[in-house]
């Protein structure tokens, strides 16, 4: 099966590759520099997931996919929204995060910037308010017949054929950066039952913990029981 990712954020396909394992083809969007990039304008990560994998469909729908011996190939879309949610800040930085810090028309900020402006807007918050979470909805859309096991295992809606799955991954705001690996606001965040920032505790242990872990999880539970998704050939939003 072969799994588009819609993302070029090399650390996000690392982390889907680790958790989904070996068993597919994985592409992402720097195999597809033409694909038109979405407007991720809506109010909720549900939105913004299901908007990025349908209109990347879409778009695959009209390419020349690879086949094996001349027969095509089932292709599904995965695509992710995800950020961080402050109690302290009404749950903002939100479907907002990788843009918090961003001027008006400017696309994303830094990682840099985006946590030194939660870090100022936290500043006169004490230790045990600064409770927060990690949230992520993957969406999966599919573009190509599949013939696995029964259609409503994985897409119960056709014919809209997507399927919404989220996970969640609670903490607290540290005071400083932490730790040097990961991504976003890893070094900020700490998870329940930790001293350490996710930049600190690592891909291994956030690959169990995180947000984006327990999605993908039922990700791969659905995968791996087989997928039907007879005669689909394009994907409706």
């Amino acid at each position: 099966m072969n799994l588009m990712i819609a993302t070029r954020n090399a650390h996000k396909v690392g982390e889907i590759r680790a958790l989904l394992g070996s068993q597919y083809t994985y592409w992402t969007l720097e195999q597809f520099p033409a694909a038109p990039s979405t407007v991720e304008d809506a109010p909720t990560f549900e939105g913004n997931a299901r908007k990025k994998a349908v209109e990347l469909a879409r778009w695959l729908t009209g390419q020349p996919l690879p086949q094996t011996e001349g027969k095509a190939q089932p292709w599904l879309v995965l695509a992710d929204d995800s950020g961080l949610e402050v109690d302290a800040l009404n749950g903002a930085p939100g479907v907002l995060s990788a843009r918090f810090a961003a001027e008006v028309g400017e696309g994303n900020a830094s990682d840099a910037r985006n946590n030194a402006k939660l870090l100022r807007l936290l500043a006169a918050v004490p230790a045990e308010k600064r409770v927060a979470r990690f949230r992520c909805v993957i969406a999966l859309v599919a573009i190509r017949p599949i013939e696995l096991k029964p259609f409503d295992r994985l897409f119960p809606q056709p014919p809209e054929s997507n399927l919404l799955l989220g996970g969640a991954c609670e903490g607290k705001i540290a005071f400083a950066p932490k730790g040097e690996a990961g991504f976003g606001y890893d070094p900020l965040f700490v998870p329940d039952g930790y001293e350490e920032s996710f930049a600190q505790l690592g891909e291994s242990v956030k690959n169990q913990i995180s947000h984006r872990a327990q999605a993908l999880k039922q990700i791969r539970e659905r995968l791996s029981g087989g997928v039907v998704c007879a005669g689909i050939t394009r994907a409706s939003a």
